[in-house]
């Protein structure tokens, strides 16, 4: 499998083409209007969802921590960008069986704070993003269940919960980056497992 292919300048290119395609034009609109400072009051540096996902049609969504460094050079979320986290959770995603098309890559923290190199959320930070999460949640119908990949998601979604209009299933994901996977043999199978749990949820709740 191609994993990294963000980093091919025409592949991106065509990726921002598809900014407005229908799937995935509310989601657009919803990543301007924070950019924009409409919703919390200030503007932010953050990425586009990325058009190859579900959109807003998704069923599962993967909520990791904070955008990366090469987040800020692509300007997407998405498991194809040319790191090592995101060609990890590409693997994972394949490995658990779980399409593209089925998902939705996001960070707790949306905005941008590692363009000059990884810097970790503060729970002031992660409480702050919660009323965008919660907008967010609100532009996916067909959602099912969440993936909490890192501990500063699953932290950070004690925020969340208590808001949501109805249940929503949320499973803890060990974040994929390889400086972890490296210092606990057993994350990558813990990750592989979470990841499969959230698809056979994501099936049970549609059927």
């Amino acid at each position: 499998m191609q994993t990294r292919t963000l980093a091919d300048p025409e592949t991106l290119a065509a990726r921002r083409a598809q900014l407005q395609d229908p799937h995935v034009a509310p989601l657009t609109a919803f990543a301007e209007r924070l950019r924009a400072g409409e919703m919390l009051g200030e503007r932010l540096d953050l990425p586009h969802f990325d058009p190859r996902s579900g959109g807003i049609h998704s069923e599962i969504l993967l909520l990791l921590e904070s955008p990366g460094p090469k987040v800020a050079q692509t300007g997407f979320a998405s498991p194809d960008n040319p790191d090592r986290t995101a060609e990890n959770l590409s693997c994972l995603l394949k490995l658990a069986g779980i399409s593209r098309e089925r998902c939705l890559m996001w960070n707790i923290v949306p905005w941008q704070l590692s363009a000059g190199g990884v810097v970790t959320p503060t729970a002031m930070q992660v409480r702050a993003a919660t009323p965008a999460t919660l907008e967010l949640l609100t532009l996916l119908p067909e959602l099912r269940v969440v993936v909490l990949v890192g501990g500063k998601a699953q932290s950070g979604w004690r925020f969340v919960q208590p808001e949501l209009p109805r249940p929503l299933p949320a499973m803890n994901c060990p974040h994929p980056s390889p400086r972890f996977f490296a210092t606990d043999p057993q994350a990558p199978v813990r990750a592989l497992s979470a990841l499969v749990e959230a698809r056979l949820l994501a099936k049970n709740a549609a059927s």
